[in-house]
């Protein structure tokens, strides 16, 4: 009596075996192949075109409180990186962005607010909350850096939303400073 392993065969198979059994079917492995590529190249024709822009903020905690002229050690913790990356995608920033870049004035924008609101709510508010879908902002892990990233189908007006989005942080981070 003799007792075999299932799969016994397939742990010895050698390479030269592998290279027979794809020589033997060489038609499917070149039919695969050609069906990948081609679905490949079809969806790289059909899919729109995405464009990232990305800004980058330097966080100075070593300068001075501009009212009290002291260091403050609040801004040494890791929450203060967190606080300032809330800032950044909060609706304020957000609502600054869309009347610098006066997107509240697109006639568009306010047919796609009319078809998905029926005209109720606030306009700012809905195209603020629109952009900041397509916003990603990353603090980075040992340094005071934030990076900005807004993906759009343009690319001059995705670099000048990011941009827009750095002005408008710099500004309402002063605003809240010296209020």
């Amino acid at each position: 009596k003799s007792i075999r392993k299932c799969g016994s065969e397939a742990e010895n198979m050698t390479i030269s075996q592998i290279f027979y059994i794809l020589r033997a079917r060489w038609i499917i492995a070149i039919s695969v192949f050609a069906t990948v590529m081609a679905l490949t190249g079809l969806y790289d024709l059909i899919a729109p075109r995405k464009y990232t822009a990305t800004a980058s903020i330097m966080v100075d905690v070593k300068s001075p409180d501009p009212v009290t002229g002291m260091v403050l050690p609040a801004m040494m913790t890791p929450s203060y990186m967190a606080t300032l990356v809330d800032l950044l995608v909060s609706e304020r920033v957000a609502l600054r962005v869309v009347r610098s870049l006066r997107l509240n004035e697109n006639p568009q924008l306010k047919q796609q607010w009319q078809a998905s609101t029926k005209g109720r709510g606030d306009f700012d508010a809905w195209v603020a909350e629109t952009i900041g879908k397509s916003l990603e902002v990353k603090p980075s892990r040992e340094s005071n850096i934030i990076t900005i990233s807004y993906v759009g189908s343009d690319p001059a007006f995705s670099a000048a939303l990011c941009n827009a989005y750095v002005d408008s942080y710099i500004s309402t981070s002063a605003e809240l400073r010296t209020d």
